[in-house]
């Protein structure tokens, strides 16, 4: 294939490539600049959360024309051939377009990274959000390219999709979940004090995927060679063969959590939990009891725990997050079992595994189709492929450590060694490596040097939210007063209140516990209020203006709602801890 520049008949440059006999323009070979404009067309109903793809820069018209209006959105190029992209980014119209740091460039090889620049660079307001342009041929061109550019484009927009669902299903539970949690984390345990305590120990993941009876008894031999993680769904298999995993998971924020469990609340061994895992499972839990926290709550934990905190990228699954957290504790290789990320014979769940009630039982044919072990096709669920891309995705990122499907069944999961279990025990789980000694260790070596000002950190928390309930309603009011005041009816009284308004934000956005503490609270409001208000590519001043007052309207209103309902929560909690805290704190110094 080559490429030959020439003049269009209208004097500017065009782009022909001669592949064997065939000679094809990727621009109009009589007016690039009219046709790029046809091919970009109208923006008006566009926001600044729109995300331009632009399979093909060619010699950049469509760039060119898109960049006159797009100022502010995220432009990803993608130029498959290497040589025409170096030719034309630096071209006179192209280059201070390209050099702009809303844009991102990929070609050649660069171009497969698509995946891992949309992670980066885009997040939930991004969803339904993706426009791609794709020049003239390129779709045969580089068919198999195009079809995996789509492929992306779509599953990575269902990713979002989970993550939308979750918010606007489970941020209500999860902030009650983080605030019923609070004095057991006091108490608790910080995950930080379990970081590679497990050093090269294998780790076996057991999930409730519809193969763990191929091999779960299997796992009777293994639990001094190798370290064990259930999920509450695993836990009554497990027991019933007299398996005794080393740790339970508390990922999942809602009371079905509890409900799969509540049998076994005598158990000694410790919980792992997120900081905003079900709060009934936490509190009823007689083991102890180890958190761990997520980037938007690290300031808050680390507050409540009175040290360092570090953050452990879980995923949006149990099986997820528990390879992460055995990840973090040094183990390795990391073997998955019962991890079918499909739809095995018809079945979301083993016939083992625990359920709650009919519904739960309830079987799925999936909606869509994924690779198996053995090369053929098996359908999945959205959620379930936005688990299985985490695995792959963070076992490319972890590729010092070994990854074992042991499952015998289910999706492929790609970057991991595909074996049976027996097979993998007599390979990797050949030494007695006492795993409840070491955790026994670290549960009698730590005290509690922070729990005494429990309280003390709580009610300064409740401060904070007050801080955040007055200003927030001030600014309420101040919005309303701006309406009057705006387009020079008292531009003193106008700078007036633009000053309230800032330092009343300013001391709103000091009151960074509280902020954490309100964040997943607030969520489904904020996206809410992003999807509505979102900025137009095309908008008039006057336009644009009601829009950022009605905005920041809804947000001050959520913002107080949100300091109020939090308010009297802590309250509460404090009111009635003071009693049980002491008496648990005499407890434990004794």
């Amino acid at each position: 294939m080559t490429i030959q520049i020439e003049t269009s008949k209208s004097g500017v440059p065009t782009a022909k490539l001669q592949i064997g006999e065939k000679e094809l323009y990727l621009h109009s070979k009589y007016d690039p600049v009219k046709e790029a404009v046809r091919n970009i067309g109208s923006l008006e109903g566009y926001g600044l959360n729109t995300v331009f793809i632009l399979f093909g820069l060619g010699l950049g018209y469509n760039l060119y024309e898109l960049s006159k209006y797009a100022r502010e959105n995220l432009i990803i190029i993608l130029e498959p051939n290497e040589e025409l992209y170096l030719y034309s980014k630096e071209l006179e119209h192209i280059k201070p377009i390209i050099e702009n740091e809303n844009v991102i460039s990929l070609a050649g090889n660069a171009c497969v990274n698509i995946y891992e620049i949309l992670k980066q660079n885009t997040s939930i307001e991004n969803y339904n959000h993706f426009k791609l342009y794709t020049l003239p041929y390129y779709d045969k061109i580089y068919a198999d390219f195009y079809s995996q550019l789509l492929s992306i484009i779509h599953s990575y927009n269902l990713e979002l999709q989970v993550q939308v669902n979750a918010i606007e299903k489970l941020s209500s539970q999860i902030s009650r979940n983080l605030a019923e949690n609070l004095p057991y984390i006091i108490e608790g345990y910080s995950i930080i004090s379990f970081k590679e305590i497990f050093k090269d120990c294998p780790a076996v993941i057991v999930s409730a995927g519809p193969s763990l009876e191929k091999n779960i008894d299997e796992l009777k031999d293994v639990q001094d060679k190798a370290v064990i993680f259930a999920g509450v769904r695993t836990l009554k298999p497990l027991l019933d063969r007299g398996i005794i995993p080393h740790f339970l998971c508390n990922i999942d924020p809602q009371d079905i959590t509890y409900e799969l469990a509540k049998d076994h609340m005598d158990l000694s061994i410790p919980v792992i939990s997120l900081v905003h895992g079900n709060h009934i499972l936490v509190e009823e839990w007689k083991g102890k009891k180890i958190f761990i926290t997520d980037d938007k709550l690290k300031n808050l934990v680390e507050y409540i725990f009175g040290e360092r905190q570090d953050t452990i990228e879980v995923g949006g699954s149990v099986a997820n997050s528990s390879t992460a957290i055995a990840t973090y504790m040094g183990c390795n290789p990391l073997i998955l079992v019962g991890q079918d990320l499909a739809f095995t014979d018809q079945k979301h769940h083993s016939d083992i595994a625990s359920k709650v009630c009919e519904e739960d039982q309830k079987e799925s044919s999936g909606d869509l189709l994924v690779e198996d072990i053995y090369g053929n096709r098996i359908p999945t669920s959205s959620q379930l492929y936005y688990y299985l891309n985490w695995f792959e995705n963070y076992i490319k990122d972890h590729s010092n450590n070994t990854f074992i499907d042991a499952t015998e069944g289910g999706a492929k999961i790609k970057g991991t060694k595909i074996m049976t279990l027996k097979d993998t025990i007599i390979k990797y789980c050949d030494q007695h490596i006492n795993p409840k000694d070491k955790i026994k260790l670290i549960m009698e070596s730590k005290g509690n040097n922070v729990y005494y000002k429990g309280i003390e950190k709580l009610k300064n928390v409740l401060k904070e939210l007050r801080v955040i309930k007055k200003c927030s309603k001030s600014n309420l009011e101040w919005s309303l007063e701006l309406k009057r005041y705006y387009e020079g009816k008292s531009r003193e009284k106008f700078n007036k209140i633009l000053y309230q308004l800032d330092r009343n934000d300013e001391a709103i956005n000091k009151a960074v516990l509280a902020n954490e503490l309100l964040f997943y609270y607030k969520q489904p409001g904020l996206l809410q209020i992003a999807q509505e208000f979102e900025p137009k590519i095309i908008e008039k001043e006057e336009n644009a203006y009601q829009r950022i007052l009605e905005k920041n309207e809804k947000l001050y209103k959520l913002q107080y709602n949100a300091a109020v309902h939090f308010e009297k929560t802590i309250e509460t909690l404090i009111e009635e801890n003071e009693i049980k805290l002491l008496t648990a704190f005499i407890k434990i110094q004794s």
